[in-house]
């Protein structure tokens, strides 16, 4: 059983994560930071209590707590703690603090809400506001070996459920059914039940479990496999339509463990899938195999994209790379984390080098309209020399031939 009093951010890491922002800060003549989204509120401090998180250019952070204090004192790295009644009291708490005045201030702005801005900017006149999402995304792009393990533990999900699907896929059963096995299976592992991102209205459930045709429905979340849903109101995949024999199901489901992800995609079918198919994800494979030989430190990230496009481009299947009609995104992979959409992003005019440290997930599909997709996506640690694969799971498609299961 997990405990979670077991699994709070150590002190040093949090001051790491600090000290890192801390830098850039001086060098960009910072007076402090203002945190207020949940997940760099964890990466900072820990906790995800309502309240801000204040980080000076020099010292440790004051975190001014609206609720809850108790649990705070739990869970902060951060033992520097004050109560907030209300987020107008900002501005006398941090004075009696010892903090400010302040002259720049950065903040979140590229998921910050407008009303906190204005709010802000009335309750500070004097102090100019700037944004620091950006050296915050990038900070994060590099993960500790605290990181990495609960990215590990998070990708072990994964397999475990992969290995667990093939009983679970049967004639006539529904997307639905077999997605509520696979995520009652993932809770009980200890999966924390929710998937964040950082893009505004990116929202998702587990992942994409799309039976045949549905991998191609269009969707407005910002990634190639495409799903089905109960209702328009809501963005979660596994629908009420049934599996047919001969066609693929593309299971792309996400693994989550202490607030951290893991992202990885594999094609099952109930019964061989048609030739043409099988060809596509074996010509997938040989690009993944290319792929892999790129993935090291100094990489353009956009060097590894345009190749996986040029490569398709010259085969029969370049029409469904990466989608099909509204749901065609040109990238290749993504940065992975706390949030699914971290950076960075490995699109064709991405400026981000590979460097060691960085967690990639690589999912090349190709798909065909009206019949579904195949494809896979792995993840990857950047070492000094090359990569570590965190997704060992076999890439092959996963045939489902009652009651036997072959690989083929």
């Amino acid at each position: 059983m997990i405990d979670e009093w077991t699994h709070t951010l150590p002190e040093s890491e949090a001051a790491d994560r600090v000290r890192q922002l801390q830098t850039w800060m001086h060098s960009a003549d910072m007076d402090a930071v203002f945190i207020f989204q949940n997940t760099d509120l964890y990466y900072f401090s820990g906790t995800i209590q309502r309240g801000l998180l204040v980080i000076p250019c020099s010292g440790d952070p004051v975190y001014l707590v609206n609720k809850s204090m108790t649990r705070a004192e739990r869970e902060s790295a951060w033992k520097h703690l004050v109560s907030l009644p209300r987020m107008d009291n900002i501005p006398k708490i941090l004075e009696a603090e010892g903090f400010g005045p302040f002259v720049r201030v950065g903040l979140e702005m590229d998921v910050l809400p407008a009303d906190y801005y204005l709010r802000m900017a009335g309750l500070f006149p004097d102090t100019e506001f700037l944004d620091a999402s950006k050296t915050v995304r990038t900070n994060r792009m590099i993960k500790s070996p605290y990181e990495i393990e609960r990215i590990r533990m998070a990708s072990r999900m994964l397999d475990s459920a992969w290995r667990c699907l093939p009983g679970w896929i049967r004639p006539g059963a529904t997307e639905l059914e077999i997605l509520a096995k696979m995520e009652r299976h993932l809770r009980l592992q200890g999966h924390q039940g929710i998937l964040r991102t950082r893009g505004f209205n990116y929202e998702i459930g587990y992942g994409a479990f799309s039976a045949g045709d549905n991998a191609c429905f269009p969707t407005s979340f910002p990634g190639s496999t495409g799903f089905k849903c109960l209702y328009p109101a809501i963005s979660n995949a596994g629908s009420h339509r049934r599996l047919e024999s001969g066609e693929p199901l593309m299971v792309d489901i996400a693994g989550g463990y202490g607030g951290y992800l893991a992202d990885a995609a594999r094609t099952f079918s109930l019964g061989s899938l048609p030739e043409d198919m099988r060809q596509a994800h074996t010509v997938l494979m040989h690009l993944n195999s290319e792929i892999e030989s790129m993935l090291k430190p100094g990489t353009e990230s956009s060097r590894i994209c345009n190749y996986a496009f040029e490569t398709i481009g010259e085969s029969p299947y370049a029409a469904g790379f990466m989608g099909v009609g509204d749901n065609f995104m040109k990238y290749i992979g993504h940065g992975i984390g706390l949030e699914l959409d971290e950076w960075p992003v490995l699109a064709p005019r991405s400026e981000a080098v590979l460097a060691s440290g960085m967690v990639l997930a690589i999912e090349p599909k190709i798909f065909f309209p009206g019949r579904g997709g195949v494809g896979v996506e792995n993840m990857y640690r950047i070492t000094d020399t090359g990569f570590e694969k965190l997704t060992p799971f076999s890439e092959d498609i996963i045939v489902v031939d009652n009651p036997r299961t072959v690989y083929v």
